[in-house]
């Protein structure tokens, strides 16, 4: 048996599981695998966990996750630092904040009384003369995440303390964070809230979602029929594609170049962070795996600091457009992208229970960086995803 810091689960050889250009079905609904994900990816990988904006003053939290750990991220109400403390009174284990942010100057855990100060420092319990003399209050904080790093103003944690560097992890993507912070003099904001929605299906398939333009004139002909209609232009998806490019930026991160404008959108491109963050249209999409065959994504549309309430509103107005839940695309993706996926993976296919991931395999290049490209019809994100899923679930703790 292998025996994770959470989980018990029977030996799973990844190399049965995975080729080059295609994944065995199981990697969507084998519950031993998730598992094995959330040890070996979400314990040993950086995961983004919050933007500064989201705890821009003193006494701000968030609570989120890092895979199924329960965070809370704190700005210290005493010192400017950012704390990623466990959600877990040190007494009894119950969760001390409930609330998705806020602003404390300390947290009591509502079972027993514990309190901690803001950045995890127990400060008291209900009548301390039952501990023995020996009991050190300081050594009962919260327990904070190893490695916290912030880079651009997106913050990221790992429980793994001898992970990489967090720019040595971000790699290649560095440059377009950088876009999409330098998009505005002033910097940007996560301060128009956000909207959440989960689905019955594996986390991947979202993540394979984000990066995946060859579904566009299929899941989405609704929409695109109604843009051409409206803007009485008509989009030549194949001209579109031979024009675009999918770039594997390394490390699981990968880079869809868009031509054009095509209304769904701000930025010129899609970007993935390995393994939950994403940059699309104009909005921060974080995904949380909450089990094999659940997960909750949320969705922060991005501001600018220095615009005007008009051009933050047409931003709101355009996200809301695609992605928004009223709107065609995020509704498209959930119903075809994983509803269909999911009960499709129901069927036993055996020995042919292969999903394929090869398409433009054949027509790679390598650019001027050194890195894989090929046209946005062609599955290089996917590949991206898979190589460094592989690398993670196949090394050793």
């Amino acid at each position: 048996m292998k025996v994770g810091a959470f989980h018990m689960i029977n030996q799973v050889n990844i190399e049965d599981y995975i080729t080059g250009g295609a994944v065995h079905g199981k990697i969507y609904t084998d519950p031993e695998i998730f598992n094995l994900e959330l040890d070996n990816i979400f314990k040993n990988t950086w995961v983004y966990v919050a933007h500064e904006s989201e705890v821009a003053n003193k006494g701000d939290y968030k609570t989120t996750y890092i895979g199924d750990q329960p965070v809370i991220v704190t700005r210290g109400a005493d010192e400017p630092e950012f704390h990623v403390m466990f959600n877990r009174c040190r007494h009894k284990g119950a969760s001390v904040c409930q609330q998705e942010k806020g602003n404390a100057n300390f947290f009591r855990c509502a079972y027993h009384g514990w309190t901690y100060q803001n950045n995890g420092k127990l400060t008291g319990m209900p009548f301390p003369d039952g501990y023995a003399d020996d009991f050190k209050k300081e050594d009962m904080g919260l327990l904070h995440v190893p490695r916290v790093e912030s880079y651009r103003g997106f913050i990221f944690a790992s429980i793994n303390e001898n992970v990489p560097s967090l720019e040595e992890h971000l790699g290649y993507a560095k440059k377009y964070i950088d876009y999409v912070v330098d998009e505005d003099s002033e910097g940007i904001g996560l301060t128009a809230g956000s909207h959440k929605y989960a689905y019955d299906g594996n986390w991947k398939l979202q993540i394979e979602n984000t990066i995946d333009p060859y579904h566009l004139n299929f899941t989405h002909h609704s929409f695109f029929k109604i843009l051409e209609k409206n803007t009485g232009k008509k989009i030549n998806f194949k001209k579109m594609h031979n024009n675009e490019r999918i770039k594997d930026l390394g490390n699981g991160h990968s880079l869809y170049e868009l031509d054009g404008d095509i209304g769904i959108g701000a930025l010129p491109f899609n970007l993935i962070i390995f393994p939950n963050l994403g940059f699309v249209g104009s909005h921060v999409r974080v995904t949380h795996p909450v089990s094999v065959d659940k997960t909750k994504v949320d969705l922060y549309p991005i501001m600018l600091q220095g615009a005007s309430e008009e051009e933050n509103a047409e931003r709101l107005r355009k996200h809301e457009g695609f992605y928004g839940p009223a709107a065609f695309g995020t509704a498209d993706d959930m119903e075809v992208g994983f509803d269909r996926v999911r009960e499709g993976l129901q069927a036993d296919a055996h020995e042919e229970d292969w999903l394929h991931i090869s398409r433009g395999q054949n027509r790679e290049t390598i650019d001027e960086d050194g890195l894989i490209t090929a046209t946005s019809s062609d599955e290089v994100a996917a590949r991206a995803l898979y190589k460094e899923w592989h690398r993670l679930m196949t090394t050793s703790n």
